[in-house]
């Protein structure tokens, strides 16, 4: 009798402990890419500057603001990108660096820093990719901050458009693999910065 009820519990915690790795395994519980412990060690800060002005978006439209001159359009954005952010213009060397920090408690990280860029449509999605993705690999004892130089040319292309612009980085280990539900299993954080240029007008 009492062998049967233990026998009974064990094959309960048996099956119940199954399931829970099967859905854990499933929904990427266990993914490679969850790697939050990592995530609050690393401080990572995206910095533009040599803006050429600013630009505003809030329920109004865009205003780009540049040389005195206040230029607008009916564009709207999610309320999470409203605010102020950096002016440039197509064809211009963005100067953006990467300032990334080991706030321990392991002694070294040694990561990936992929930076990408896309111009940032009014439903938050990415449209047209501004770059090629730039890919730096760098290893930062605990208490050391590393900047990294992530400026590149915004050059037009037909598929850009004005309006606000995403500044993509991620953080990942350095390693490889990867899958169905789980193509980044090395993926460590993102982050992303955002900045603006107003219409291209070819031969201006």
């Amino acid at each position: 009798m009492f062998w049967e009820v233990d026998m009974r519990k064990s094959l309960i915690l048996f099956f119940a402990g199954l399931f829970v790795l099967i859905v854990g395994f499933n929904s990427g519980v266990f993914a490679a890419g969850e790697h939050k412990g990592e995530a609050q060690m690393l401080d990572v800060d995206i910095q533009f500057s040599g803006a050429r002005g600013y630009t505003v978006t809030n329920a109004d439209g865009i205003f780009y603001h540049f040389y005195g001159i206040v230029a607008k359009e009916n564009k709207i954005y999610p309320e999470k990108y409203w605010g102020s952010v950096p002016l440039y213009f197509f064809g211009q060397t963005i100067p953006v660096t990467v300032v990334v920090t080991n706030k321990g408690p392991r002694a070294k990280a040694k990561i990936k820093v992929v930076s990408e860029s896309y111009c940032l449509m009014t439903d938050g999605s990415n449209g047209a990719a501004l770059m090629k993705p730039k890919i730096v690999e760098v290893e930062i004892a605990r208490g050391e901050t590393k900047t990294i130089d992530a400026s590149f040319n915004c050059e037009y292309t037909p598929e850009a458009d004005s309006g606000l612009d995403r500044f993509t980085v991620k953080v990942l280990h350095i390693n490889s693999g990867g899958g169905p539900g789980n193509e980044e299993p090395a993926l460590i954080m993102s982050r992303e910065g955002i900045f603006c240029p107003p219409e291209y007008i070819p031969g201006k």
